[in-house]
């Protein structure tokens, strides 16, 4: 079982920057997503897979916001319903828009409930919907990044979240560049040429929803030889900085 909660973990995990994949695989269904936004909106495609010998039937999948009045999930219009029952190694869709109002801390929750050989199944995952989603890249001059850093570290008022994470990865040869496609992934900008230490990551995000933007900057900074890497954000909100810190912390932990 622990093995199986890692396993799901890091699915979670590379959903966080990565647009399309699997969120759960299980002995009975496999639990597929992709995902697009155009902030303030976004569309989730969810896939369910019949992994059994026999088929399942009763099938309902749904999304529970749990903060409906900051983010809104409804099916999307105009679809197929779902079907009656579905064979071995069959596959059923859904979409369902995404609507970021304001900008939220808890991820919305997936329920999926199927019957086979007549034992009701009920699973809640939580869905890799994030404020950090609705980010997208700027870029700016380095001058103007270290304007903007300094100034939203001088000021009180902002979110400003830093993290030293054990990153024993480093050592291998994709390290870097890998950190750079999550950053990239996570809807950044890298602004090249910004930091004299080359292994080092500055990058810049707005985070959109329907009546505001927030800026987001991030500074990673890998060191090897201790095989730990200091991640600090700085945003013109507190909870899309939390966000941002608390995705990129389970990305690194699930590498």
């Amino acid at each position: 079982e622990q093995a199986r909660v890692a396993k799901s973990r890091r699915h979670y995990a590379r959903l966080l920057w990565e647009s399309d994949g699997i969120l759960y695989d299980g002995d009975e269904v496999q639990v597929g997503l992709m995902a697009q936004y155009q902030p303030p909106a976004g569309r989730i495609g969810v896939f369910l897979g019949n992994k059994s010998a026999a088929a399942i039937y009763d099938i309902s999948i749904a999304v529970v916001s749990k903060e409906p009045d900051l983010v809104a999930v409804e099916p999307s219009a105009g679809q197929s319903a779902l079907p009656a029952s579905l064979m071995q190694m069959a596959q059923a869709r859904i979409y369902f828009d995404v609507a970021c109002k304001q900008l939220f801390a808890a991820s919305p929750v997936l329920r999926i409930t199927y019957t086979l050989a007549g034992a009701p199944t009920v699973l809640e995952l939580q869905l890799p919907v994030t404020a950090a989603h609705f980010l997208d890249p700027v870029t700016i001059s380095v001058a103007d990044f270290f304007a903007r850093w300094k100034q939203l570290g001088e000021a009180a008022a902002i979110g400003e979240s830093q993290m030293v994470l054990k990153t024993g990865f480093l050592g291998s040869g994709d390290a870097v560049p890998w950190l750079r496609s999550v950053v990239g992934g996570m809807g950044f900008a890298l602004i090249q040429g910004a930091d004299p230490a080359p292994d080092n990551i500055v990058a810049v995000g707005i985070a959109t929803t329907e009546d505001s933007r927030f800026g987001c900057l991030m500074r990673v900074e890998p060191k090897p030889s201790h095989s730990l890497t200091r991640v600090t954000i700085r945003a013109t909100n507190e909870t899309i900085a939390k966000v941002v810190a608390t995705n990129i912390a389970m990305i690194f932990e699930s590498r």
